[in-house]
């Protein structure tokens, strides 16, 4: 099924196990995008080593694919976020699931996000993160919502646009499936009040 699905065009339609989806980004144009972003990096970061830190869990194949294409010397590091409560949105409601493990100290840092929302959680992550001092800080999403375009904590380092579909693949999961497929696709689930409530975070 993954092979054939990376053979697919933008529009075409997958049929999956509780709902179905519509291709926005194919694995080509992803694959493509990353390489340049990884370009881009390689560059700005030119005789530094920055620290990837991945968003868990939407972040990380992301993260895997970003640093395989960024051919300078590079750190790796993971961080999990969550809300107390899903209702309150502001960015001081979250609280630390994982924190890294390395010391980012006057080390260049870049945030590795799967999705970009509208969601405060980012703001909370900046500032959880400057508290750290790193000599500096940027992020990077594969895809950004159209909600999130002037965003607090502006993208540095962006895949795609998008509109505020809820969307699978590359690390973005419809609870916990999917994050394996190799396409951004725009979902729709048997039940479409469900995927509201499972909107991403990040």
């Amino acid at each position: 099924m993954i092979e054939a699905i990376s053979r697919l065009e933008a529009g075409d339609e997958i049929r999956l196990t509780n709902g179905a989806g519509t291709i926005l980004r194919t694995a080509e144009q992803i694959r493509a995008r990353i390489s340049e972003l990884g370009r881009q990096i390689a560059s700005d970061y030119a005789g530094r080593v920055p620290v990837l830190v991945g968003i868990l869990r939407g972040g990380f194949i992301f993260q895997c694919d970003l640093a395989r294409a960024i051919a300078v010397p590079q750190e790796i590091d993971f961080l999990a976020v969550s809300r107390f409560d899903r209702l309150q949105k502001g960015p001081t409601a979250v609280k630390i699931l994982h924190d890294l493990r390395s010391d980012v100290r006057d080390r260049d840092v870049i945030v590795i996000e799967g999705i970009r929302t509208s969601s405060t959680k980012m703001e909370f992550v900046r500032a959880f993160l400057q508290q750290r001092t790193p000599a500096s800080l940027r992020f990077a999403a594969l895809v950004c919502q159209a909600s999130a375009r002037n965003h607090p904590v502006p993208l540095q380092y962006k895949g795609f646009d998008i509109g505020d579909e809820f969307v699978i693949g590359c690390g973005l999961d419809y609870q916990e499936r999917y994050r394996n497929l190799p396409v951004i696709a725009a979902f729709t689930p048997r039940n479409p009040m469900q995927a509201s409530q499972d909107a991403h975070e990040a």
